[in-house]
């Protein structure tokens, strides 16, 4: 098998896109394979969880965007996106952005897979606090994490933001001006720009 990466990635994931924000970032070479997740059963050799991101490098399947950003920093030849002075600081706010991710996921699949009248409503409320009082969160400590060196949990924060705005709303922006002035530069750039979600397949 070839030794080039194979990142296989969904369309909408913003944990691939993580992934693949953090490859281009790092000038990685890679290929990327977007895959329909629900019918990917070739999948379940390299992932029994059968879940994008998985990264194929030869042999070896690493899964789980965490680690496949740190096997991507491992052999990148560019500055590490792993801040030494504040390593364990970082990890904690890509936690943070997991969850934002995670929880924006559960909400979308709650409303848009399952019949109106069977759907949860405490359930979605509670992921919608969850996503909110995080990203509250996060702007409280705009100024620990943000630098001119893009670092691995700026990255994840801000696809845990445009994640949110696509399967929630935009309106997260307007309790939290420095993330959202901040999060609008960034796009700016085309690590952003070549990776925004495309169409999602339908949830089976």
């Amino acid at each position: 098998m070839s030794n080039i990466p194979l990142l296989y990635n969904g369309p909408t994931s913003p944990f691939g896109r993580k992934c693949k924000v953090a490859a281009l970032v790092l000038e990685i070479e890679h290929e990327e394979e977007k895959i329909n997740i629900y019918k990917s059963r070739f999948l379940d050799e390299f992932n029994p969880l059968r879940q994008v991101p998985t990264l194929i490098v030869g042999n070896m399947t690493i899964t789980d965007s965490d680690n496949i950003c740190l096997y991507f920093d491992s052999i990148s030849k560019r500055k590490s996106i792993y801040p030494n002075e504040r390593y364990w600081e970082c990890m904690t706010m890509i936690s943070i952005s997991n969850g934002i991710m995670e929880n924006a996921v559960s909400r979308y699949i709650e409303t848009s897979a399952i019949p109106e009248d069977e759907q949860r409503a405490k359930s979605i409320e509670r992921y919608e606090k969850k996503i909110l009082r995080s990203i509250q969160w996060i702007e409280n400590k705009f100024d620990e994490f943000v630098s001119d060196h893009l670092t691995i949990d700026q990255i994840s924060v801000a696809c845990a933001l445009d994640y949110t705005s696509l399967r929630l709303n935009s309106n997260w922006g307007e309790n939290n001006p420095k993330l959202k002035t901040w999060l609008e530069r960034l796009t700016e750039n085309n690590f952003m720009k070549s990776t925004l979600p495309g169409e999602s397949f339908k949830y089976e």
